[in-house]
Order: structure tokens, then C-alpha cells, then sequence
């Protein structure tokens, strides 16, 4: 049987006093809903300045989370194995 996986992504903005927890609750939130974290990355943010090129803003910068959710096969395997489903 063919599996098919559903992909999220995630764009978080750093708040430096509120960061941690945004994160955390960011990934449990999505655990809780069946998803699987799969990859983090930072990105940052090009920002057209006026009369110049595009350059790159040290303060643009925000947190990238991909998420991934198996189809039948995924939830047919859990349940052989007496997992819990979400």
C-alpha cells in the first residue's frame, strides 16, 4: 500500500522574551495533531533599502519548521503496534 505524507511549514518570529516558550508550544501543539517534526533552518529576510541594492537585515530573520504527517500506512503501523494515534 502507498503512503501518502502531508508536509506543514512553520514560520516563527523571534520575540526575545517570549521566544522559548513560542517555539515550545509551537512544536507540542503540533505533536498533539499527529505532526512530526522534520527539519528546522533559520531564514533570513532580504529587505530593499532606498537607494541602494537589496541587502540582507540582520533583524529579519525568523525560524523555519517543517512538519510531516503519514497517510494509512503510517496510522496501519501504529496501530499494529497498540500506538496511540493523535
Amino acid at each position: 500500500m502507498m503512503t501518502t505524507n502531508q508536509y506543514k511549514v512553520m514560520e516563527l518570529n523571534p520575540d526575545e522574551q517570549a521566544w522559548t516558550p513560542a517555539v515550545e508550544d509551537a512544536l507540542n501543539q503540533q505533536g498533539q495533531a499527529g505532526w512530526e517534526l522534520v527539519t528546522a533552518f533559520e531564514r533570513t529576510h532580504e529587505a530593499q533599502q532606498v537607494g541602494s541594492t537589496t541587502t540582507h537585515m540582520p533583524g529579519l530573520i525568523s525560524i523555519v519548521l517543517i512538519f510531516k504527517r503519514g497517510g494509512d500506512t503510517t496510522r496501519m503501523l501504529r496501530a499494529e503496534h497498540g500506538g496511540v494515534t493523535a
